[in-house]
């Protein structure tokens, strides 16, 4: 598992993987480690105050070449796909009970980690604002703030499950965003990974 980690590390390290695969390497880190070490994330408000020093850290070193991570939203897109999949596993799986437990967790993680790519977008630091990109990111203003346990507890569970279908809104309105945005070769791989998201989730459904 380290071993994977670290491989992982070293190629978005020397910058050689596309933006797709980039999150797909980011994705896989975060899989492994929620897989292998669920309960480092039972204190989530340190993590989360380390992702708004990363994000505070990222505005300062504008110009370094790690701050593109940050800058492109990949870090926090490689949080937002790892709660897709983990919807579409097998709900008796070790691996899909591990991640369930940091599904919420994860979210607001990929909402901080994903708001300088946004906030950058809008102020103009970087070139144009795609409305698909926007509607995904005002979208999921709400469902962060209910993801947090104190508020999430406040929620009857049919409320909460209708509220969560929202994030379908989510993931179709930033699956066009990026087909609209990247490159060829990274549609390509974006489209390999919805098309796999829908039909894994529409046999998971089918199962119920």
């Amino acid at each position: 598992m380290v071993s994977i980690i670290f491989v992982l590390l070293l190629l978005l390290f020397f910058g050689i993987l596309s933006n797709s695969l980039s999150i797909l390497a980011i994705s896989g880190i975060i899989i492994v480690i929620g897989y292998k070490y669920r309960n480092l994330f039972k204190k989530a408000y340190i993590l989360y105050i380390l992702a708004l020093v990363i994000v505070a850290l990222s505005v300062y070193f504008f110009t370094y070449d790690w701050v593109k991570y940050i800058e492109k939203g990949l870090i926090g897109y490689a949080f937002l796909l790892v709660v897709m999949i983990t919807g579409t596993l097998p709900s008796k799986w070790t691996l899909t009970i591990n991640l369930k437990i940091n599904r919420g967790v994860f979210s607001i993680l990929a909402f901080i980690l994903i708001s300088p790519h946004a906030i950058y977008h809008v102020l103009g630091f970087s070139s144009g604002v795609n409305l698909f990109g926007l509607v995904a990111y005002v979208l999921m203003i709400p469902l962060t703030i209910i993801s947090f346990k104190v508020v999430r507890k406040e929620i009857e569970v049919k409320d909460w499950i209708m509220i969560q279908k929202a994030a379908y809104i989510i993931y179709l309105a930033l699956f066009v965003h990026l087909l609209m945005v990247a490159s060829w070769e990274n549609k390509i791989i974006y489209a390999v990974i919805f098309t796999l998201y829908l039909n894994n989730r529409f046999i998971k459904e089918l199962k119920k």
